[in-house]
């Protein structure tokens, strides 16, 4: 059933090279996991396939640049072992690959925003050609005058969970089932309670995934091992390869003078204490500085997710000019939410320009999914932070 997938892709490269119009992207987010991967290239199939959404030509593209798609250890091996063609993946970002190029401005195209509910800064100017959101992130309150069919927004632990209820809905096949669970089994840490990701809805279309799974030997924990292990591969990467990865920029509002924080945000599937042991914490330091100078950002803050005795870990770890990183000390330093920061680690630059610290979490249900809407509410409103 790959050759389903693999057809679709290659109509909608076609479309893309013809420039078809009117043309939709689906368009996941720019951390480009595999849920945001996976996610947007059956969302788009299925608007191809069903009219209830009324969308012309959808065609699935990633936010980040296509050179960068082999990062992505954990998608990549997947996608092999089902028989994905990943040559066949366009993205909204030229990169080195203009072959593999939507470009939105040219093609006049719609957007339809997956596993995101709002476009990142330097996309903002498309803001006016949104024509839908399927979500599971926090509600930025954006085009909030959709109809309730094209602004699905909810709190699951995978957006492909949201994916498979519109496949359920509309009474549609699902080619390779097995793919399409992959992130929801992934993200829901084999929908395991502790984690405090996994919903009734994710277990719900899991197992109505399951139902057309044909394999008697489908073994979901196996399956997690599998891909957590392919996920998790990422100390063969340099550091400046990690911290683009999985990389997403908030421009969150700040009660400072400047008005905004600009703030770059890396997710590291590894245990903050592995990662500065491989590369040194002054290696790890001149990396971030070089990344926050040719971004432009006032501060990089890294989500690491590991292991640490045996155990699910969660660390943070912030990288700034000393000012800013006064700004910060509040927001680590409060625990009236249960959530208590623990100092690994803290190092500056020779000149003492920047500085680095790093945190052990005592709660490993932190994720970045978290993280993000506490410093911007901490960042634009002061008082107690609120990281459950």
């Amino acid at each position: 059933m790959a050759s389903v997938i693999n057809e679709f892709l290659r109509e909608c490269m076609s479309k893309v090279a013809s420039k078809v119009r009117p043309l939709t992207v689906v368009q996941g987010n720019e951390g480009g996991d595999m849920d945001s991967i996976v996610g947007s290239i059956y969302f788009a199939l299925l608007l191809e396939k069903s009219n209830r959404w009324n969308v012309e030509n959808p065609v699935p593209a990633i936010n980040f640049p296509p050179e960068d798609l082999v990062l992505r250890n954990d998608v990549v091996k997947l996608f092999e072992e089902v028989g994905i063609d990943t040559s066949l993946i366009m993205s909204v970002q030229k990169g080195q690959s203009p072959d593999r190029y939507i470009d939105l401005a040219a093609l006049d195209a719609k957007i339809y925003l997956y596993d995101h509910n709002k476009l990142t800064s330097r996309q903002e100017a498309f803001d006016h050609k949104v024509i839908g959101i399927l979500d599971h992130h926090m509600d930025e309150k954006k085009h909030t005058d959709f109809a309730p069919r094209r602004r699905l927004i909810k709190a699951v632990g995978s957006c492909c969970t949201l994916v498979t209820e519109c496949f359920n809905v509309c009474e549609r096949d699902v080619p390779c089932p097995e793919l399409l669970d992959a992130p929801i089994i992934l993200d829901t840490v084999n929908f395991d309670p502790a984690q405090k990701k996994v919903t009734p809805e994710d277990i719900a279309m899991h197992q109505w995934l399951c139902r057309r799974i044909d394999d008697e030997d489908y073994d979901t924990a196996a399956i997690y091992n599998k891909l957590a292990q392919w996920k998790n591969d990422v100390l063969v990467l340099t550091v400046a390869e990690n911290m683009r990865r999985d990389y997403k920029k908030f421009d969150f509002p700040w009660l400072g003078k400047k008005g905004v924080m600009v703030t770059g945000t890396s997710s590291v599937p590894c245990s903050c204490p592995e990662f500065q042991e491989k590369y040194t914490v002054p290696q790890i330091v001149a990396e971030a500085v070089k990344f926050i100078r040719e971004r432009q950002l006032d501060v990089l803050i890294f989500a690491f997710a590991g292991h640490v005795d045996g155990k699910h870990s969660r660390e943070v770890a912030f990288c700034a000019k000393p000012e800013i990183m006064e700004v910060f000390a509040p927001f680590i330093e409060d625990s009236s939410d249960g959530i208590v920061f623990s100092l690994i680690s803290e190092s500056a630059t020779e000149d003492k320009s920047y500085s680095y610290a790093s945190y052990s979490l005592s709660d490993p249900a932190v994720s970045r999914k978290k993280l993000v809407p506490a410093l911007r509410k901490f960042l634009a409103e002061g008082g107690s932070r609120s990281l459950l």
